[in-house]
């Protein structure tokens, strides 16, 4: 309770004494901030360009002229950056065309497209439309040709293509062919690496580059131990709890289709051939895709008959058994497991079994602390290992390692064909023992080697604006100010912990000892999210009442409503301005979007990820260990000042209803392009290193040595115009600052 009564010391300074005399007209600095609440850009940036109506002081009023006259000339300097990058991709692609590389020309296309104001337009240039049509027009030999890579990377880019513009229709179509297709990449990097090691071979030739290192011959085998003590009864108790608990309430029948589409998937890639011999016989294969569908078929029309899901269910497994027996013979362990991942992976994208093979990883996330470097890793859609983002703070991001950035060796081991739980293996290890990471990075022609000493990952989820110093246990010592003179403060949370709560306190205690905060920027951009119990801990300390978010099930019932609490409103007061992009997600929407349906905070930046699902975990019956992650519930924002209902802001829902509504939608959106993005990152890292630690990017990075150069300020951020929406946040809450000065004018007038 010390923090909290701390911050609520803070909060009485901050309210100051109480005026009882009739409310004057708002001043600038008001309509300034309501117009950005309300979303109104352009009252906005006339009241910007306008400034400040005569109130204020002489200093506040100088420094904020200077100010915006620095956000006009970057805004210029972007503008002018932006149409000659936009020239220069378009000869490039013109180039690429000539040349007659595609893969060069679609990404071209992509980038002149996000450099346009008009999407759509761009789809009608000529040259675009040539480069689409020549891309459709080599689909059909590329997988006729069973090269699965090289089409998931012409369909990843015509997809990227359609987004956001008004050929919905087409953007679902590329978006169903690269979900099949990345099923037919999963299979080949589970069941025959090999044959998926020879697709890369292809795919570096095409792009002109080293082929990869030779094939490990240990990992053809890698598939045993994923499917290793994988039953029928693990899969059929899954069928049942998510039957039972879904968000859909279809129950069994969308389960068994799902299933039965991954096993018709199986069967129709003839590189399989290499693990499974029976699969290089035709009459083998015809026999299970027909058995197959007759077999759903049959057990469609059992549950159109009113039989019980128990008893269809003994029907399909017995069933399932025999024709594997007749057919294909493969090991019932993956037929099991590729029967429960189709099933799982029909409901939505975060619904799965947590297999024997992975429940040691999976726990091990679930404690919230472990031995390894600290990135967040995935496999991109066309099979790469691609660090999500490091972990701030954590050796990997000191050492240098990027969002985005492929790995492609791991201790000078190739990563081709690995799946994520491969490279986990491969990188995590003993504390204090050493990994070298082999990266590849968009505008470097050879890999970068990053060498990174692996520690206990503890989550510190809390950060300011500047790193001072380290204390004596190893924690960082913020400067939590922005901008000093004009009282504003920054936070950036990189994810909602058990701790995230209190630490947020302590860091407010600790700007309350040298000034009370007149403004605060809550960054959350590439914020995953977390614990739903800390989103609403934080979000409580803005929204004096109402709802802050509510649960959905699938009835469509509430299944819980979590109300603000007007003593713990400590923050209620000061203006606040929240970033968001897509990075944020789950709980980051939940904060995000409560503020902005209370009118509690200004939402500037990019519309967030969509993900508003609630996953529980649930046991499954079997000899081994294995559970089921199960989508169950649906956040709902609250209605705040609109009424109504609240939103549901998963994307999941919104493509179910066919509808463009997800996410949170920024109050005033500022887009970031490529490379505003990747410099503020780099100046970000480089930045938060203290005089003694390694530098934070570097072609030979992270050898351990100390870097000899001094970091640079992280004032360059704004100064040199890198984050528009740090900036424009920055902007408008020291033209809220000014209202201060405007207050003091008009009680002066009031009380003579």
């Amino acid at each position: 309770m010390k923090i909290l009564h701390a911050s609520l010391a803070f909060t009485i300074l901050l309210t100051g004494s109480v005026v009882t005399a009739e409310t004057p007209a708002p001043g600038w600095s008001e309509r300034v901030w309501d117009a950005a609440i309300d979303g109104d850009r352009s009252t906005v940036d006339e009241l910007l360009r306008a400034g400040p109506d005569g109130t204020g002081s002489a200093r506040d009023v100088a420094a904020y002229r200077d100010r915006y006259e620095q956000w006009m000339q970057h805004q210029a300097d972007a503008r002018e950056a932006m149409a000659a990058r936009r020239a220069e991709t378009r000869q490039e692609m013109q180039k690429a065309v000539d040349e007659d590389r595609l893969l060069d020309a679609l990404r071209s296309a992509v980038e002149y497209q996000t450099l346009s104001d008009d999407y759509d337009l761009v789809l009608a240039d000529p040259l675009v439309d040539d480069v689409i049509e020549r891309a459709r027009g080599t689909l059909p030999s590329v997988l006729e040709d069973h090269d699965w890579l090289y089409a998931q990377e012409i369909l990843f880019r015509l997809r990227t293509l359609y987004e956001d513009t008004s050929y919905r229709g087409t953007w679902d179509d590329y978006d169903r062919r690269i979900e099949a297709n990345t099923k037919r990449l999963g299979l080949l990097r589970r069941y025959a690496r090999e044959r998926l090691y020879d697709l890369y071979v292809k795919r570096n030739e095409r792009l002109g580059e080293d082929p990869p290192d030779p094939f490990n011959p240990q990992l053809a085998e890698r598939w045993r131990s994923e499917v290793e003590s994988i039953d029928r009864a693990m899969v059929r108790d899954a069928f049942g709890t998510s039957a039972a608990e879904h968000i859909s309430s279809e129950g069994w029948p969308p389960l068994y289709e799902g299933g039965f589409e991954s096993l018709d998937v199986f069967g129709s890639i003839p590189a399989m051939s290499m693990t499974f011999p029976n699969m290089a016989d035709a009459e083998r294969m015809k026999a299970w895709d027909e058995e197959l569908d007759a077999l759903e078929r049959e057990t469609m029309v059992r549950f159109s008959e009113g039989q019980s899901p128990r008893r269809v269910a003994t029907f399909v497994f017995d069933a399932l058994d025999r024709i594997n027996d007749r057919t294909l013979d493969i090991p019932d362990t993956v037929l099991w497991r590729e029967f429960g991942d189709g099933a799982m992976g029909g409901l939505d994208p975060y619904t799965q079994i947590i297999w024997p093979y992975d429940i040691e990883q999976f726990n091990r996330q679930m404690e919230g602390k472990f031995i390894g470097v600290g990135i967040m890793i995935s496999e991109n859609e066309v099979g790469d290992i691609k660090v999500v983002y490091p972990l701030e703070g954590k050796p990997a991001q000191a050492a240098g390692v990027q969002p985005e950035d492929i790995i492609v060796d791991v201790n000078g081991q190739s990563t081709a064909g690995w799946t994520v739980q491969d490279a986990v293996h491969h990188i995590t290890g003993p504390r204090f023992t050493w990994v070298t990471l082999g990266v590849s990075r968009e505008g470097s022609n050879e890999p970068i080697r990053i060498r990174i000493q692996r520690d206990l990952i503890k989550m510190h989820s809390v950060k300011g604006w500047r790193r001072e110093a380290r204390d004596e246990v190893g924690d960082d010592v913020w400067d939590w100010y922005i901008d000093r003179d004009s009282g504003i403060a920054y936070v950036k949370l990189t994810q909602f912990n058990e701790d995230t709560y209190m630490d947020l306190g302590r860091a407010l205690e600790e700007m309350h000892s040298v000034a009370a905060p007149r403004g605060l920027i809550l960054d959350l951009r590439y914020n995953p999210g977390g614990l739903l119990t800390s989103a609403y801990q934080i979000s409580d300390l803005f929204v004096e009442g109402g709802s802050i978010v509510s649960g959905e099930d699938k009835n469509g019932a509430q299944s819980f409503d979590l109300p603000a609490k007007r003593h713990t409103t400590l923050l209620g007061d000061l203006p606040t301005v929240v970033l968001i992009n897509q990075g944020s997600a789950s709980a980051s929407e939940i904060v995000s979007g409560c503020l902005q349906a209370h009118e509690a905070g200004l939402v500037i930046g990019e519309r967030s990820f969509g993900k508003g699902s609630v996953q529980t975990v649930h046991p499954v019956r079997s000899e081994a260990e294995a559970k089921l992650k199960c989508t169950t519930q649906y956040y709902r924002l609250p209605s705040g000042l609109t009424g109504g209902p609240g939103r549901l802001v998963d994307k999941e829902v919104a493509k179910e209803f066919d509808s463009s509504d997800w996410g949170v939608v920024p109050d005033l959106e500022v887009a970031m392009n490529a490379d505003q993005i990747e410099e503020a990152l780099t100046l970000r890292l480089e930045a938060d290193r203290l005089p003694g630690d390694p530098p934070a990017s570097s072609e030979e990075a992270g050898d351990g040595e100390a870097g000899d150069a001094a970091p640079p300020d992280i004032d360059e951020l704004i100064d040199r115009g890198l984050d528009p929406q740090l900036e424009l946040a920055l902007l408008i809450l020291q033209a809220r600052a000014l209202a201060d000065g405007e207050g003091d004018s008009q009680r002066a007038l009031l009380d003579p």
